[in-house]
């Protein structure tokens, strides 16, 4: 599961007293703070409020929605409130209060994991989305409480401590030449290798006479409800672009997420072996996606032809192939530096 640890300070020139309250009082929290959708208590607990279990429905700016439940494990007025949270994220969240002269200080500790198998899959790449999103969500927040206690907002900040922490990486390189990913390479040959296999699906339904358009808004639909749910399975009756939007986006982080395996892999074998076990890796994408998802999402079923499956095979070739090119390519580039250096101690050296 991806892990995060993300601090947010909030400075509000008003009573500590009043802060306290407002964010103490999380059934009030839609009426001041956007990104919170809804609020319900589901025990009650001792008298202080310890062992008390809430209820959130968060939405950011990003279309997906997270509902977790947070029971109280510790309660210190004008201190400190912390609870355990777990659902779409588990982990533990921290408020912090103190005051500087007539300011209010706020902090917020969230030190989560995500259990969303989606969100984990495209964590590598999608990772800063996702903190930039909780982000734009704790401003929101220090922006609704300010105006909800007619006060200044003095300041907010929300960091990463996760990647404070974390001691620097080297920077990306292709796999077995220090040991690193190539992301670069992973954008190139994922987005490429997206476009392809779509482009060849298209090919194959005009060629067997399919309807091009219902059929794609079909699978549009069908990848989008991963996110909107299966309310938008059935056709709409109008346009809905947003649906396109989602399932685009889905489409092209699946194909990045895909593309990581054989970037570890590129360099390692010469273009003949490299697209057969591509064409064997598209294979298993699509024996995943329309065999062994379809256990948890089952409208993907109907998906299952055969212009689908040659589709995941142009995907797995174009994809293994792209990388390949791709390491190539940075080997050329690599050995024409050194060799461009290496004449140019030589030139030094005769002089001398």
């Amino acid at each position: 599961m991806a892990a995060y640890h993300l601090l947010t300070i909030w400075r509000i020139e008003a009573p500590l007293e009043d802060v306290y309250t407002a964010v103490q009082n999380s059934l009030r929290w839609p009426a001041w703070w956007p990104g919170v959708k809804k609020v319900e208590q589901l025990q009650s607990g001792q008298a202080s409020g310890i062992d008390s279990v809430w209820r959130y429905c968060w939405q950011g700016n990003l279309p997906y929605q997270l509902v977790f439940d947070v029971r109280a494990t510790r309660i210190e007025p004008l201190l400190a409130i912390e609870g355990s949270a777990s659902g779409d994220l588990e982990g533990t969240g921290r408020w912090l209060f103190s005051s500087e002269g007539a300011v209010s200080v706020v902090r917020y500790e969230w030190q989560v994991r995500s259990t969303r198998w989606w969100m984990n899959l495209i964590a590598p790449l999608a990772r800063p989305l996702f903190i930039r999103n909780h982000a734009r969500l704790m401003a929101q927040g220090a922006a609704g409480l300010a105006r909800w206690l007619d006060a200044p907002l003095l300041g907010q900040e929300s960091r990463d401590l996760l990647a404070e922490t974390v001691p620097p990486q080297p920077a990306p390189g292709i796999f077995g030449q220090g040991g690193r990913i190539d992301l670069a390479m992973v954008l190139v040959a994922g987005l490429s290798a997206g476009v392809l296999a779509t482009l060849a699906q298209l090919v194959l339904w005009w060629l067997v006479e399919v309807p091009l358009i219902d059929t794609l808004l079909r699978d549009a639909r069908l990848t989008a409800a991963l996110l909107m749910g299966q309310e938008v399975l059935p056709p709409p009756t109008t346009g809905r672009w947003d649906i396109l939007l989602v399932a685009s986006f889905i489409h092209f982080a699946l194909s990045l997420s895909y593309a990581l395996l054989p970037a570890a892999l590129s360099g390692r074998w010469r273009i003949g072996p490299t697209l057969l076990a591509g064409a064997f890796y598209g294979l298993l994408i699509y024996g995943v996606n329309l065999y062994g998802l379809t256990w948890f999402f089952p409208w993907f079923a109907v998906s299952r032809d055969w212009v689908t499956l040659l589709a995941h095979l142009v995907f797995g070739i174009s994809l293994s192939g792209a990388c390949l090119l791709f390491a190539r390519c940075a080997g050329r580039r690599s050995g024409s530096a050194e060799r461009g250096m290496l004449g140019y101690i030589d030139f030094k050296e005769t002089k001398t």
